[in-house]
């Protein structure tokens, strides 16, 4: 038979044990990414927005007119931010790919899947999951630029990625 604590150190334990689960239960889930997840988003160049972490790739990766094709640099760019985005856990991303509006809209839709298709899938092969959900084309319905300039069409011609917690 074991002997019974004092009464006021049994008090003391019952009550030290009920805080400690008291706190376990109250602890707000985790939201947004910890510091060495924003570090890195940062470093490859990520901005916060509304809608989450955007790397839009215009000055990494700009498209020819009716090119959905990367060059094996481009490629290596891409699987590099794949690579650091899973090493700290950030393993899912939105892949959106832009038009010019040079040419027809349902064309635009088909060139744009492809150019999304085409960076997502060096994304994948360096630790990203990405569903095909996830992998869309928008045409060119969000420019960033004015069309009517050759350099505008040149900075509407690219993909975006976009992660979010």
């Amino acid at each position: 038979m074991t002997p019974a604590l004092p009464r006021p150190i049994r008090s003391f334990l019952i009550l030290a044990v009920a805080t400690l689960l008291a706190a376990c239960q109250s602890l707000p889930p985790q939201t947004g990414f910890n510091a060495e997840q924003v570090a890195v988003l940062k470093a490859e160049g990520f901005v916060e927005t509304d809608t989450g972490w955007e790397l839009t790739l215009p000055e990494r990766l700009l498209f020819a007119t009716d090119d959905a094709n990367l060059k094996p640099e481009q490629i290596e760019v891409i699987a590099n931010v794949a690579r650091r985005l899973a090493s700290v856990g950030i393993v899912s991303a939105r892949v959106e790919g832009h038009t010019d509006s040079t040419g027809s809209d349902a064309y635009n839709l088909k060139l744009s899947q492809a150019r999304a298709e085409v960076v997502a899938g060096p994304m994948r092969a360096n630790g990203m999951t990405l569903s095909p959900e996830q992998v869309v084309g928008r045409g060119e319905a969000l420019p960033l630029s004015d069309n009517a300039t050759a350099e505008g069409r040149q900075d509407n011609r690219r993909v975006v990625v976009i992660v979010e917690p």
